[in-house]
Formats: structure tokens, sequence, C-alpha cells
């Protein structure tokens, strides 16, 4: 069962993303409706068990949810069993009956885990965590029923993980986009006020590997390309932020994927040119993995010229996903690197070019987009950490 349950109204969707990310960024596992019910299963029974069971339920109080009986009835089991953290998302009061619990106010919180209001909630969420597991574990009895108690949520054993090679990106300032396409445009500056590390290379298959038999699950297809250190391919976005999770899990540092703005400015490493190695469309082969010298298939990372930071394969091989969501141009892009989150999450920005792609798609200003469950042969990731 997961650690946290959380209730919200569908018309939030977009908000809750933002919570399930930044939770599971802290190493938390959480039941909700998107990722944890699957076809066949009977839904409400489903619900019930996990809304029991968790350690905590967050429940999102807005205009929508404070009318929802759905809602309504999970916050008063939460309240029950002890276990209730309720969260404004908007400028709302609680229906009644809960007001007189104190809700953390995040009406204004924009996905960034280290605002005050997060830290908060998060210290309240770990609070309820700690009770839980202090709580001793009873089975309903009978005269004739043997009782087994163990504690509620068993430490799992450790498992094996492999950290990726990092390399440290100096704060600074660059100009993002180009006036190629327009999905590039405007040109506009951006400044990273604080360095970060960033994948020396996207995650191979001998890494996601260890994530996937720890997990249980099935390795993505390979397309009988091979695994070990070619970059992992057939991953979702969502895939590729639980790994992030995971391992942030398994290490206590914080892996999350780069945003769309991080990403260019590593990639550019100081350039304003065409591509990292220059204009020259020529000298991609030296670069980069791509239609041309591919084979049409994957390569093992780092067979070709890093750029001027130490980092390969960030044009060719895979295109990798990036946090932010996608829109079709710069007009309301942040200005300060963070990513850019939307109501609409139909689509994420990728970034970097493929191995079935031409030369101008590997371009560092080039950008795609796809739905968060997508997986195909083209697509992987790299990781950053704060």
């Amino acid at each position: 069962m997961a650690d946290i349950f959380l209730s919200y109204a569908r018309a939030d969707l977009a908000k809750a993303e933002l919570f399930v990310a930044a939770l599971e960024r802290q190493g938390w596992s959480v039941f909700w409706d998107i990722s944890s019910l699957f076809a066949g299963q009977g839904f409400r029974r489903v619900i019930e068990e996990n809304l029991n069971a968790a350690a905590c339920v967050v429940v999102l109080w807005s205009e929508t949810s404070i009318n929802s009986d759905f809602v309504q009835d999970e916050a008063e089991v939460a309240r029950q069993n002890k276990t209730l953290v309720p969260v404004l998302i908007s400028a709302v009061k609680p229906p009644l009956g809960f007001r007189s619990q104190h809700s953390d106010d995040l009406s204004q919180w924009d996905g960034d885990v280290s605002a005050p209001a997060f830290l908060k909630l998060k210290r309240a969420i770990s609070d309820k965590l700690a009770q839980h597991q202090a709580q001793p574990a009873t089975t309903p009895t009978t005269s004739a029923t043997l009782v087994v108690t163990q504690p509620p949520h068993p430490k799992p054993p450790a498992q094996a993980h492999i950290e990726p090679e990092m390399v440290l990106i100096p704060a600074g300032r660059f100009n993002m986009g180009s006036n190629d396409y327009k999905n590039e445009q405007p040109i506009h500056p951006v400044t990273i006020a604080q360095p970060f590390y960033l994948g020396k290379y996207p995650v191979t298959f001998a890494e996601y590997a260890l994530f996937v038999k720890a997990m249980q699950g099935q390795l993505p297809d390979d397309r009988a390309w091979g695994m070990d250190k070619r970059p992992v391919i057939n991953v979702s976005w969502e895939n590729a932020n639980n790994y992030a999770a995971w391992l942030s899990a398994q290490t206590g540092k914080a892996y999350r994927l780069p945003t769309e703005a991080e990403w260019e400015y590593a990639c550019r490493a100081g350039t304003s040119s065409l591509f990292y190695w220059g204009d020259k469309e020529q000298d991609a082969d030296n670069y980069a993995w791509f239609s041309i010298n591919s084979g049409s298939k994957t390569h093992p990372v780092g067979e070709k010229q890093p750029n001027a930071w130490g980092l390969y394969d960030m044009a060719g091989n895979v295109l990798e996903w990036v946090q932010d969501c996608y829109v079709d141009n710069y007009l309301q892009a942040p200005n300060n690197g963070k990513a850019y989150q939307t109501l609409d999450f139909a689509a994420r920005v990728v970034r970097g070019g493929s191995w079935n792609n031409l030369p101008v798609n590997l371009r560092s200003a080039y950008r795609y987009c796809d739905d968060p469950i997508q997986r195909y042969g083209l697509l992987g990731f790299r990781l950053a950490q704060d």
C-alpha cells in the first residue's frame, strides 16, 4: 500500500500532478487514480482499501472538490483514521465539518519543492507517517483467530542501484530559443541562478534495470538492439519521474528531470551557434548518432565527442524527456530556469534529437513534444540533481 493517498477533484488534475511529482521526489509512494487504478479492478473497493491503509491522506480543497461527495467522503474517513492532511489549492473555505482543522495554503504553489509552503506541508506529512509507523498493527480477532502483528509499513530490503555520473553545471545566463521555427520563438534571456548537476549521459538500460527489478516490473523493449550501456528507450515521462523518485529514495539525493531551460543551457555549454559544436551540419558525425550514421538504432552512450561542458549525447541517440509542459511558443516561458507548467498536461517537452532524426533536429534549440504516457524507441531521458 502507498504511503500517501491523494484525494482531489478531477477538474484539479493539473494541480494534482504537481503534488504527485513533488511527493514522489521525496521518496514517498502516492496512491491516486491516474496511475494506481488498472483495468478490471473494482475501483470503489481498491480506493477504500488504499484509503484505509494509507499512513497519510492529502486532500486538495478547491472550488470543485468542496462540492464533491467523493472527496468529502474520503476526507471524513481520513479524519476518523487521524491521517488527514488538508491543503488549500485555491482561495476557498473547507466544507462544513472540516474548518476546525488547519489547512495548509498552497493556492499559489507552482511545484517548487523548495518553497516554504511545500516544506511546511512536507513536515506535516512526515509527522503523519512517523505516527503511523509508531502504532502497533492490530488484526480484528475472534476467540478462534490467530493474531499476527506486523509493522504497518515494513522497510524493504536495500536495493542495488547505480548512481549516474553527474556534471556540475555552473550558474549563468543565456538566450534561449531561435528564430528558425515558431515553437522556438521568441528568443528570450534566461538566468540560471544556482548551479545544478546534470547526467553526463542519458540513463542506460543497466541503470534502469535495477529500478525495474526493485519494482518487480518488466524491462522496456530494447528492439533487439542490446541493453547494458545503451540509453534506455520505450520509457514514458511518468516512468522517468518514477525512476528519479526511486533513485532519490535509494541515495538520499534529489534526482529529477531537468527543466527545459536547464537542458538547453547545459546543451549549449556557453555557445550561441546552431549546434553545440558550431554551425556546420557536416560536423554532426563527430558528436551525434542520427539518421545518416546510426544504422537505425541506438548506440552505447559516450561514444561520440562531448560538448564543452563534458556532456555526451545531448544531440542524437535518444530524445530526452524534460519536466516542462509543452506550448508551441515561448511567450509565457519563465526567465528563471524553472519548468513551465500549464493546466493542460496533455503533452510534455522532449529535447535533443534521436538516432532517427535529420541533422536539423540536432540543433541546440530543437524542441518537440509527446504525451506523457507515450513510449517508443526514440525516447529516453537523463537526470538532473539539485
